[in-house]
């Protein structure tokens, strides 16, 4: 009888020695005869050890008929959402629910804006449980939910949970990844990594080492390895399990434990302004989580983080790292010493980013790392959150110049989407040649070879819109409609990939977005063009296109950057020469809702609104602070607040100054107004108490 005969005989059976009678899957991909033929050898330990848990009123349930050796959880009828209790056995488990965006959100996010929320997470990771859950509306392309997303609202990056991109039944593919990886795992690993509640960080780095984007030893200390939310094509199950299945107690990764030594300290009513005792700025401070949110004045954030504690179970020296994973590296500085074991990080706030995934993130995070020579940990990470609402400016010197509390919605409206077919709708818009404001505009940014790409490429997809429409009206053709619509999506994201022309670098969408830069970074556009674009805006087909428009000129009224003369006429506070960057950021977002809502309200879609953040991380805010320094010392002296088209004097430590910045300084109380945003008021002087 050959070998394989006495296996398959031995697995039939009711099991000799490590042995099982059951397989570890019955699956009959090609891990799962991996995982079994392993399994049989006794050269992995299975899932007899791991237990399964369902949060979501099995609405995502694992097929657990697939793992006969897996244990499953079977908690109340009632006990669904996010996790509450750590479990004493080690458990991977899912939960497909969330609330919109603008409710609570996904589930994570829930717990990331609770600094007990984090500190259960960490308990959780640190005593092998794991949960996976999707991230629904909460790290999407769009804004303000134009589009459907509302960009990346997630305040931090964590290795305690995993997120899945998209909704419903997307976290099953990491959950079936995750146990094949625990299930190959050999057998004293796999007790030892249970015994020293290293389990899920050693799935969590057999994962990131796992994921199709890490091509090169290099990708791993990057943000590829490392996003927020994950997307199940990039998962490789088959090098997680072979990575898993040769991972010997000697080569089992370090965990990375951070701490806090020092800290740049900021006092509400001085550095940020929000209610007493409201919306903390320190979201996270566990050993595998730090975040903050940038909410403060000061120039730069500093941190001296040690990592002394960080646990290594070979015998081996450690080597650290820190890495910037998302966020631009120009604004923050990592200062550490060989061998040593504290790390020193200043962060400065930043603009937003634009992801390679095209969606917008206000987070900076940094990924710490330590490697024992036989591997390389999954990543502690330190998050740095700037709130969407707001803009910083800083001058010359680098300290801040300006900060705005009720920012603009920064998309320009185009589709989310590179195979939507408003695109064509688009590209006409663009190459269409006019005597209108538009047409002059479009005349003077685009070259006529620009023009003529534009008009060439809307040509070629039109016979194939006109071919799609066609076939639309046919009921007989629906399955040849299916086609021709894929087909066009694919010929509009080739199309806008395209160059624009064979001497340019730009592409068509590069193209594109150049016009409406150049439009909305021309401060004067509306100034110099009030009348006609007021009557084009009153002939917009978008009905809310004057009142939108209005909107935003009170909006820079208000808050000292326009000023209304008797006759109507809108004119800069400060002469055009002299306006400050954050003016010129205001007045852009002036110029972003002419564009979508009046010179191309065909074509674009974009949200009016004040960019999005989540009320339970700031209160609204209508003002900016404009921020004054001594010009012999440079110390700051305080800010003058701009809002309800009137000013105020502040003195640096917060205090307002009624008479001016030479008077008297008087304490302030902030509340909220009947609308919910935020009110400052004089602090009442204590009562005179006279003697008996």
């Amino acid at each position: 009888m050959t070998t394989a005969s006495l296996r398959l005989l031995a697995f039939l059976t009711l099991g000799l020695g490590t042995i099982s009678a059951q397989p570890v899957t019955t699956r009959t991909d090609n891990v799962a005869k991996l995982l079994n033929d392993w399994f049989i050898n006794g050269t992995a330990a299975g899932l007899k050890a791991i237990t399964y848990e369902n949060r979501d009123g099995q609405h995502s349930p694992l097929n657990t008929a697939q793992y006969p050796l897996l244990q499953v959880f079977k908690g109340a009828e009632n006990d669904k959402g996010a996790a509450t209790q750590l479990r004493p056995q080690p458990t991977l488990g899912n939960c497909s629910m969330a609330s919109a965006a603008t409710q609570l959100g996904c589930l994570p996010r829930l717990y990331m804006m609770d600094p007990g929320g984090n500190r259960f997470l960490a308990q959780q990771y640190l005593s092998n449980n794991l949960f996976i859950y999707p991230e629904h509306q909460d790290h999407d392309i769009g804004a303000n939910g134009i589009g459907g997303g509302y960009g990346d609202l997630l305040p931090l990056n964590t290795p305690a949970l995993l997120i899945s991109q998209g909704s419903s039944y997307t976290d099953q593919p990491f959950l079936q990844a995750l146990l094949s990886a625990a299930a190959a795992l050999p057998p004293d690993t796999q007790k030892l990594l249970i015994e020293k509640k290293l389990l899920m960080p050693t799935l969590q780095s057999i994962f990131r080492r796992s994921n199709k984007m890490v091509q090169t030893p290099e990708d791993y200390f990057t943000g590829k390895a490392h996003p927020p939310v994950f997307d199940s094509t990039q998962i490789d199950e088959e090098k997680m399990v072979r990575i898993a299945h040769e991972m010997t107690p000697e080569k089992i990764p370090p965990l990375v434990l951070l701490q806090v030594i020092e800290e740049t300290k900021i006092e509400a009513g001085k550095n940020y302004f929000e209610l007493p005792g409201a919306y903390p700025w320190q979201l996270s401070d566990t050993p595998v989580s730090i975040a903050r949110v940038l909410r403060g004045n000061e120039a730069e954030h500093g941190l001296l983080i040690g990592f002394d504690k960080t646990l290594n179970l070979v015998k081996a020296p450690l080597q650290m790292r820190a890495t910037v994973l998302q966020g631009d590296p120009r604004f923050v500085r990592i200062e550490s010493a060989p061998g040593g074991n504290v790390m020193r990080l200043r962060v400065r706030w930043q603009p937003p980013v634009i992801a390679a995934t095209g969606i917008r993130s206000h987070r900076i995070d940094i990924g710490i790392f330590a490697d024992n020579g036989a591997s390389i940990s999954a990543p502690a990470i330190i998050s740095f959150y700037m709130l969407p609402n707001e803009m910083h400016f800083y001058d010359e010197q680098g300290r801040v110049a300006e900060i705005h509390y009720q920012t603009h919605n920064p998309d320009f409206g185009l589709p989310t989407s590179e195979t939507d077919s408003r695109w064509v709708k688009v590209l006409f818009a663009f190459c269409l040649k006019d005597t209108n404001l538009r047409g002059r505009l479009l005349d003077q940014i685009l070259t006529p070879a620009e023009r003529s790409g534009l008009q060439k490429h809307y040509l070629a997809l039109k016979e194939q819109v006109d071919a799609l429409t066609a076939a639309e009206r046919d009921d007989k053709r629906k399955d040849e409609a299916a086609k021709l619509r894929s087909k066009l999506g694919e010929a509009i994201s080739t199309a806008l990939k395209t160059r624009i022309d064979e001497k340019s670098e730009f592409t068509v969408r590069n193209t594109i977005e150049k016009v409406l830069h150049t439009i909305a970074s021309f401060h004067p556009f509306y100034l110099g063009s009030q009348r006609e674009l007021d009557a084009l805006a009153a002939a917009s087909p978008k009905s809310s296109a004057v009142a939108d428009v209005r909107a935003e000129l009170h909006r820079l009224i208000m808050q000292g950057v326009l000023v209304e003369q008797a006759s109507g006429q809108i004119d800069t506070m400060s002469p055009p020469d002299q306006l400050s960057l954050g003016e010129r950021y205001m007045l852009r977002g002036l110029n972003l809702t002419l564009l979508s809502q009046v010179l191309f309200a065909d074509v674009l879609e974009r949200s009016t609104a004040p960019a999005y953040v989540s009320p339970r991380l700031t209160t609204p805010k209508q003002w900016r602070d404009v921020y004054r320094y001594d010009p012999d010392s440079g110390d700051l002296q305080g800010w003058i607040r701009y809002t309800g088209a009137r000013i105020a004097n502040f003195d640096a430590a917060g205090r307002l100054l009624p008479d001016g910045p030479k008077g008297k300084a008087v304490p302030v109380i902030y509340t909220k107004d009947e609308n919910g945003a935020l009110l400052w008021q004089p602090q009442a002087a204590p009562a005179v108490v006279s003697p008996k």
